[in-house]
């Protein structure tokens, strides 16, 4: 018999439909990924803010599995196409944190 633990998502939209509930791992990953990508000094209003679950079954935080995922992507100049990892605007930067506690594990940078 497998018996998983409960999981707590990290988010939840309450009815009616207009306020967003985060759990408290979510919130510390966000306040620590917004400290450090204000110290590199880009200016927010040209990145969007993703978040994301990665998961896998039996994984580990270690390799990146079971995190969480906050990447501050480049917004790209009206009438540009492009991936948006790099412009104008800043570089993207994806930061990866512990599900369980919010500790930003490490970070990524776009090329």
């Amino acid at each position: 018999m497998n018996i998983q633990p409960p999981v707590t998502a990290l988010f939840e939209i309450e009815p009616p439909g207009d306020r967003l509930q985060l759990n408290p791992p979510l919130v510390a990953a966000l306040g620590q990924a917004y400290a450090r990508f204000a110290a590199t000094g880009q200016d927010p209003k040209h990145f969007e803010i993703h978040i994301s679950e990665r998961k896998t079954q039996e994984a580990d935080e270690d390799n990146g599995e079971n995190t969480i995922e906050i990447a501050f992507s480049a917004k790209l100049p009206r009438g540009t196409k492009g991936l948006g990892n790099a412009g104008r605007g800043g570089r993207s930067i994806v930061y990866i944190a512990s599900v369980s506690t919010g500790e930003i594990l490490r970070e990524y940078l776009s090329r």
